[in-house]
């Protein structure tokens, strides 16, 4: 959306500079989502009096009218108003458009984004009985393919080296035109052969998708990422067909470890929600075995939150919320334990680092990236923005590796 607005000659309003506009992309994936987008838009309304509050994102899909009841809030857009945003900010009245482009300022900026992501897919078809993203989001929606690839060079064209394949459900990216996971396969080979572009990474798949062919290719392409965000939700099957999740764990499990003995080096997060109704200590005791054993590098651990209009919301047996914080407390502790090992394993060794970020820290020049396997790597240097970099690292610090040594650096 601020790319949208920049190429229409508006930057962003820094520093004591007071904006025209402020846009709060809202969440309601949670209750604690919604209470925390509900403060943003009065936050907003309330430190900008002269600027008109845009309110778009999934809590203006799902309830337009509670944030209509919020004194301030100019415009309301649901998800759909993000593929064109300027234009539905400038065709709101006739007479009156929220902006006149053009008219406000006159410089375009467009920060140059070394990772950029690249959105293919919305929508669901699963219906989780605690989500409600299908309500919010829609059906599946495969973004036609040329016009996919045709983004990926012009956000390479513009500085891009690594692109994120983003989707509300990535492994169905081509199901809702009767495709399988050979659309996936197909679309990754066409991003493959786009030059300069260094990296592609998945955001999220579900395990179910994680098929022979899916992981051959990532085991054979070293410029797909080596890592991958697979969610569990929980460890025990009664939970999961409680969730009316698409899979149970013996499944999981198979494509999980398929998954890591064949991919060289790759790095496995998860999602897991605790607390769901109904979920025992033995539930619960058999998603801390599952996290153990398959050593992820990074949970997401989430305290059930019964979302109005899901199945879920109804169920019996609903965990008190002191059990929730205990089971949420040591499925946390167990995942800072296994990532910080996860981290050890990358000291004192040579780490492949893309550079993304580039600044002077106390006087000194810092530059920052990513590497294959999604670790944050900080080392002193310059100029380097946009390049392959080889860096030793010595410390664990600040959820990533500091200290670095550069030892080679590449176009």
């Amino acid at each position: 959306m601020a790319e949208d607005l920049a190429g229409r000659g508006l930057v962003a309003a820094e520093g004591d500079v007071s904006p025209d506009v402020v846009v709060v992309n809202t969440c309601t994936v949670t209750r604690e989502a919604t209470k925390a987008s509900r403060m943003a838009l009065r936050r907003a309304v309330k430190n900008n009096p002269n600027a008109r509050v845009v309110a778009i994102g999934c809590y203006a899909e799902s309830d337009p009218d509670e944030i209509a009841a919020i004194e301030g809030v100019d415009v309301i857009l649901g998800n759909d108003g993000k593929d064109a945003f300027a234009d539905a900010l400038t065709a709101r009245a006739a007479t009156a458009p929220l902006l006149q482009i053009g008219g406000i300022r006159t410089t375009p900026v467009v920060q140059p984004r070394v990772r950029a992501n690249l959105k293919v897919q919305t929508g669901c078809d699963e219906w989780c009985s605690f989500c409600i993203i299908p309500m919010t989001r829609g059906p599946l929606r495969t973004l036609d393919e040329d016009s996919v690839i045709a983004d990926a060079r012009a956000r390479v064209a513009a500085g891009a080296r690594e692109v994120v394949l983003t989707g509300v459900h990535l492994g169905k990216y081509g199901f809702d035109t009767g495709g399988d996971e050979r659309d996936l396969i197909r679309l990754l080979y066409r991003l493959l052969d786009i030059d300069g572009l260094t990296r592609i990474r998945l955001s999220s798949i579900l395990s179910a998708h994680l098929t022979d062919d899916v992981i051959d290719l990532m085991a054979t392409q070293e410029r797909i990422c080596r890592y991958l965000h697979v969610p569990l939700q929980s460890g025990h099957d009664a939970i999961l067909a409680a969730m009316n999740r698409p899979y149970r764990i013996d499944d999981y499990l198979e494509r999980v470890e398929a998954a890591a003995n064949r991919i060289a080096g790759v790095a496995l997060a998860t999602d897991i929600i605790v607390g769901f109704p109904g979920e025992t200590e033995e539930h619960f005791e058999a998603t801390m075995d599952v996290v153990q054993r398959i050593g992820f590098s990074k949970l997401h651990v989430f305290r059930y939150s019964a979302r109005e209009r899901t199945a879920a919301a109804a169920m019996p047996d609903a965990i008190h919320p002191d059990v929730k914080k205990d089971r949420s407390k040591r499925l946390i502790s167990l995942g800072n334990d296994l990532r910080r090992s996860f981290l050890d394993a990358h000291l004192d060794r040579p780490l492949e680092v893309l550079v993304e970020d580039e600044r002077v820290v106390d006087g000194v020049s810092v530059c920052s990236g990513q590497t294959s396997d999604y670790v944050r790597v900080w080392f002193e240097a310059a100029g380097l923005l946009g390049r392959m970099v080889t860096v030793v690292g010595h410390e664990v610090r600040a959820d990533g590796i500091r200290g670095g040594t550069l030892v080679d650096a590449r176009s």
